[in-house]
């Protein structure tokens, strides 16, 4: 019978040895208290009883750190439910505009500026892009999100861009893309580097080898388009709430090593297994906690969460409509669990069972209360 491994398998074996060697931030040092905790007696229990035969059911409460890799199935199923709502009945583009590694030292300590000088300038350049080519001449909209890791859970800082293919004019009329492509990637490529780097400027970041980077063609990749709305849907709810690694690719966890899946990109997509120390496994998993108020998913041009709701209509309007679907419930259903005495009614949310920890201080602020 295989065994499922827990980052938190990985962090109460580890986390004290690595400690001895290393100073965690506060921001990292909350995550791991997070993951530590997640559905264990320290977070409470929620209580669940069956309708029908009273039977009931106690379950840790998960943490909801947004790190935690077993905190996002629940707000996936909603967040993508939301999203269908939303797609437009039109291609999309996925675009990749990685960071040169060069850059990446600057994550280590201007994490919340480089980020932000990353999500300006890309987004710049997909504007400037919008408004100029003569076939669209509008605004675009998209959704892009921040991913600082790679398969081996190195530091590659891309953000993926899902771009609706068309743009709103100034007089509110829908210009769609005809062609299979969005735009050049050399040409957005080259523009992308100079409102990078004007972006790190005006942050004043110190920029080394600035000559060399801006003589560096820089990455940026563009995949085929997308024209179903289940495909647009599957992608959003891919690359905006996974996260850096799947517990389901944790193959084995000692108290000095760490064995897990990847796939090599550069070796015909083979799946792989790596081996780290558990030192350097937990030193590249906190490379990737993000400073306390990073938005990793943001929304640009007319999906902007401003004025989104007005211009979505205004464009679904100039569109042929999507068939119109059955309501979708399952994520309500996602949050509930067929009763398994009877089988014939589901489990419903009774209450939190607060740890034992918290009620003993509540009933010591009690006595201070009362005595005072």
């Amino acid at each position: 019978m295989a065994t499922s491994y827990h980052l938190s398998d990985i962090l109460t074996l580890n986390l004290g040895h690595y400690q001895q060697q290393h100073k965690l931030t506060q921001q990292q040092s909350l995550v791991c208290q997070h993951i530590q905790a997640c559905r264990t007696q320290v977070l409470g229990e929620q209580q669940w009883r069956c309708g029908a035969c009273h039977y009931e059911q106690r379950i840790f409460c998960s943490c909801r750190d947004r790190h935690c890799p077993r905190c996002q199935g629940q707000q996936t199923q909603a967040w993508i439910a939301k999203q269908q709502t939303e797609v437009l009945n039109c291609r999309y583009f996925h675009l990749v505009f990685t960071l040169p590694h060069e850059l990446n030292i600057l994550a280590h300590y201007e994490a919340k500026k480089l980020y932000s000088a990353l999500f300006e300038a890309v987004w710049q350049t997909l504007s400037q892009f919008g408004m100029t080519r003569k076939h669209l001449q509008g605004q675009l909209g998209g959704t892009v999100v921040l991913h600082t890791w790679g398969q081996t859970l190195m530091q590659h800082i891309h953000l993926h861009c899902l771009i609706p293919g068309g743009v709103l004019t100034s007089q509110g009329e829908w210009h769609g893309v005809k062609s299979d492509y969005l735009f050049p990637v050399k040409a957005l490529a080259n523009v992308y580097r100079a409102k990078m780097m004007q972006a790190l400027r005006h942050r004043e970041l110190v920029i080394e080898q600035a000559d060399e980077l801006m003589k560096k063609s820089w990455n940026v990749y563009s995949k085929a388009c997308l024209s179903r709305t289940e495909t647009v849907v599957s992608y959003l709810g891919r690359y905006t709430r996974k996260g850096m690694l799947h517990e389901s690719r944790i193959k084995a966890v000692s108290s000095s090593s760490v064995s897990f899946k990847y796939t090599d990109y550069g070796d015909g997509n083979k799946r792989k297994v790596m081996q780290l120390t558990a030192d350097e496994f937990i030193r590249r998993y906190l490379l990737h906690v993000l400073p306390k108020g990073v938005m990793r998913v943001r929304h640009f041009g007319f999906l902007a969460n401003a004025c989104k709701r007005k211009r979505l209509a205004l464009i679904k309007d100039q569109l042929s409509s999507v068939p119109a679907k059955a309501e979708d419930t399952s994520v309500e259903l996602g949050c509930q669990w067929l009763c398994p005495q009877c089988k014939e009614s589901y489990l419903q949310f009774v209450g939190i069972i607060k740890p034992l920890s918290q009620i003993m201080m509540q009933g010591y602020r009690e006595q201070l209360r009362l005595s005072g």
